[in-house]
């Protein structure tokens, strides 16, 4: 190996070494020092956080992409982490694993990919890049390999430190929260009931209204109503992660909890334009869960379809029974999800660009989170069918025995 590479490594060690011991400053040291890749164009460390990775040092034709946000099954880095494994890209324009846009963006032709494990996980990558085909050999996936090393030394000389912070903050979080929740449900809950009270009063037509204040009515309460939603939905939250969401655990006819939710969601889906249809068997079909909670679920499931489907399409609501378990899908004819925004669907806060202007009746990107919740706690799963584009499919699978509840959430 060139003696320039050695010289480098020691450079890294030396300069390590010398500093604070602070992840960013070994992290800053292995990308700054070229000499051990020569023919590399770029350097980039990319760390894990969650279902995405971000940009945490870069140098060469990288330096301006530091802080980037990427999600993780989108690039040769994420396949890596996901992997554990080393990974190498000889031709960028013919590797369907890569992204060539991004690649031509930063002259990018090969790479190689080291994982950077840490405590039996893998947390991020090590990656170098070169303008030419075919750039980098086996004895330069031995080099990265062992700038990985003090990598993950640096993440464990902070593990301490970090883990004595975060137990401070998160103690500080959970007071802010518990503080945050009490104020939601003590001074915003019984006056927004009050507001949206008396606008209900006014759009029924119990009091006479100028013609001019008709529609600013209608607008208020329609704003009362989702905000209204907001607030149950993150007292909900509140509930779900401390536990205390409560179950009552009953034989239910699933035929006709459905029928209960489609015809106490028809007004609201015909307001929309849209139909709404039940495909269920004539015979009752029985399970022990809790009927109320399955009915918000469904109730959630058929709204957002209702709100994001065109005037005069159908939403279908059909009960697949089964000796074990039954399945309750809920079909819409509406634009479907895109799928870069999949993964993210049942995340907290999370809304598709795409369903913007779709609707005037907007969500609180929680909705899907709690549902999801919900039905795990009766022990079933809620999962997008993702065999559909055209209009979108969700569905439960709910077991006919009684769940399995956690002590604390029962």
């Amino acid at each position: 190996m060139d003696v320039n590479r050695f010289r480098g490594l020691i450079a890294i060690q030396q300069r390590i070494a010398a500093g604070s011991g602070a992840l960013q400053d070994v992290l800053q040291a292995i990308v700054d020092e070229t000499s051990v890749m020569p023919q590399a164009n770029g350097v980039v460390i990319e760390l894990r956080d969650a279902d995405q990775l971000y940009y945490a040092a870069a140098s060469g034709s990288s330096a301006p992409m530091v802080g980037l946000r990427l999600p993780l099954n989108a690039s040769l880095s994420g396949m890596s982490i996901l992997t554990g494994q080393p990974l190498q890209c000889d031709d960028s324009e013919t590797d369907s694993r890569v992204n060539r846009a991004a690649c031509r963006r930063v002259g990018l032709r090969s790479m190689i990919v080291v994982p950077i494990p840490h405590q039996g996980q893998t947390v991020g990558v090590l990656k170098y890049h070169a303008p030419q085909i075919a750039a980098f050999t086996d004895e330069d996936m031995l080099v990265a390999h062992l700038l990985v090393g003090p990598i993950a030394v640096g993440f464990s000389s902070i593990a301490e430190a970090d883990a004595q912070k975060a137990s401070a903050e998160l103690r500080k979080i959970v007071q802010l929260k518990e503080q945050f929740v009490s104020s939601v449900n003590h001074e915003l809950r019984t006056p927004l009931t009050s507001i949206s009270g008396a606008l209900t009063l006014l759009t029924s037509g119990a009091v006479e209204l100028p013609e001019t204040a008709a529609p600013l009515i209608e607008i208020a309460a329609r704003n009362a109503k989702r905000l209204k939603r907001l607030v149950d939905d993150l007292l909900d939250l509140d509930r779900i992660d401390g536990g205390k969401l409560k179950y009552v655990i009953e034989e239910t006819d699933l035929c006709a909890l459905l029928l209960d939710v489609v015809e106490q969601t028809s007004p609201f889906a015909a307001e929309a334009g849209v139909r709404l249809t039940l495909d269920a068997p004539r015979r009752p079909v029985l399970a022990m869960t809790d009927g109320d909670r399955l009915f918000q679920v469904v109730a959630n499931l058929i709204s957002n379809a209702a709100k994001f489907s065109p005037a005069g399409s159908t939403v279908q609501v059909i009960l697949l029974p089964a000796s074990a378990g039954a399945r309750i899908r809920v079909v819409d004819e509406g634009p479907g999800i895109p799928a870069e925004f999949r993964p993210r669907l049942f995340d907290r806060f999370s809304q598709s660009p795409h369903t913007e202007g779709l609707s005037n009746m907007p969500g609180t990107g929680l909705g899907l989170a709690i549902s999801r919740s919900i039905v795990e706690q009766l022990g079933g799963k809620l999962d997008l069918d993702e065999t559909y584009f055209t209009g979108a499919a969700f569905e439960i699978s709910l077991p006919l025995r009684a769940p399995a509840l956690r002590q604390d959430a029962a």
